[in-house]
């Protein structure tokens, strides 16, 4: 026994002899490392390239030198043993991930070997939660490649030229998933949606509303839309519970004012138009005016008026008085007033505070100059109120 321990004696001092004049050996000259080292690669599925390709003496290049010990014989020391291989460029971009700028590589990747792909020490997402707060991700509603864990589908790991590692800017990136003819191409784009300025409307991880919207509509069209313009006695009801969407396109509309339709189609998407299309039509009706004489969203008069009653009607029929001349009757009287403030007792008992629509109606009549009731002439038209 002594005499076998003396012969692996001299063969160790014989080998310490042979390599003691080659500081640098290579990794054909030593017996495989993980006979020793087995944890290393025991059990993974990716290996580091470089070692199946130069083995370990490739970056364990001084295995013999007492010297580079405390840094596991490594040729160089940090982020700069792997500068060796990989492109600097890639990591020091504009913006560069904290980790990556300490040169910490190994607090993402495993330099040997890992289960997971990149060398990973866990999979995307749960290794960006090492540092990221989990809770910050969740919420009712989760933007797609977020709630699939695929933050690297946005942002680049290492370093980019964009704010918050992101591959590309905004909307160029939005479009790499998002139909960029949804956001183009039509007459008029929201000026938002013309700057790219998603983030301006949308979150881009998480939400509690739908569409990933910043906040509840109509506020958040109020934080670049004056919400004075939206108050008044009267309101139009989609405008009253904030359904903006009802009537306005949010990206873009082949239609001013972003409409989802022309005037006055989008109107007859609520208003029934058998009112608007009987026998006699007022101009403005036939024509499509509806916001000659309405306003879309508020008013201090009624039916959304932009005047009150008598007022609006004089705008386009000047030459009619406050008191309606009936000459042409054949009565020479005072007339028969426009507008009245207290209620007026008719020969038919009914009362009534009389203003332009008391004879006329508005939009379209079945007869003759808008009237009210059935007449094919004024005279004919009186007697609905008066006595014949």
């Amino acid at each position: 026994m002594v005499r076998g321990i003396a012969i692996s004696v001299f063969f160790l001092i014989g080998l310490a002899f042979l390599f003691s004049g080659y500081p640098e050996v290579i990794s054909a000259e030593l017996p495989v490392c993980v006979t020793c080292h087995k944890r290393i690669l025991d059990g993974d599925i990716n290996i580091h390239p470089i070692i199946t390709s130069s083995g370990c003496i490739a970056c364990h290049s001084k295995p013999h030198s007492a010297k580079e010990k405390p840094n596991k014989f490594l040729f160089a020391r940090g982020v700069e043993l792997c500068y060796s291989c990989h492109d600097k460029n890639m990591f020091t971009k504009k913006r560069v991930h904290p980790p990556v700028a300490e040169g910490l590589c190994a607090l993402c990747h495993d330099v040997h070997a890992s289960k997971n792909r990149k060398l990973l020490l866990s999979d995307v997402p749960e290794l960006c939660f090492n540092c990221h707060d989990r809770e910050r991700f969740k919420a009712n509603k989760v933007h797609s490649p977020v709630a699939s864990g695929m933050c690297t589908s946005c942002h680049d790991p290492h370093s980019s030229g964009e704010g918050k590692l992101l591959l590309a800017a905004p909307p160029d990136l939005c479009f790499r998933c998002h139909d960029k003819k949804i956001f183009s191409g039509d007459n008029v784009i929201h000026p938002p949606v013309a700057g790219g300025l998603c983030l301006s409307c949308h979150e881009p991880h998480i939400a509690k509303e739908d569409k990933l919207l910043i906040s509840s509509v109509p506020g958040l069209c109020f934080t670049c839309h004056d919400n004075t313009n939206f108050k008044g006695k009267t309101g139009h009801y989609p405008v009253k519970e904030g359904l903006c969407m009802t009537c306005h396109q949010p990206h873009q509309s082949k239609n001013e004012k972003l409409l989802m339709a022309d005037i006055p189609f989008l109107c007859f998407n609520c208003h029934d138009n058998g009112e608007f299309n009987k026998k006699t039509k007022h101009p403005p009706v036939a024509a499509g005016m509806c916001m000659s004489c309405h306003k879309p969203h508020y008013s201090d008069s009624k039916s959304l008026l932009v005047a009150r009653n008598n007022s609006l009607c004089l705008q386009c029929h000047p030459s009619i008085s406050i008191r309606h001349v009936i000459a042409s009757f054949g009565n020479s009287g005072k007339g028969h007033p426009l507008k009245t403030k207290k209620a007026v007792k008719l020969d038919n008992n009914n009362s009534i505070k009389l203003t332009c629509l008391s004879c006329h109606v508005p939009h379209s009549s079945g007869w003759i100059r808008l009237f009210r009731y059935e007449a094919q002439t004024p005279i004919e038209l009186c007697a609905h109120c008066h006595k014949k």
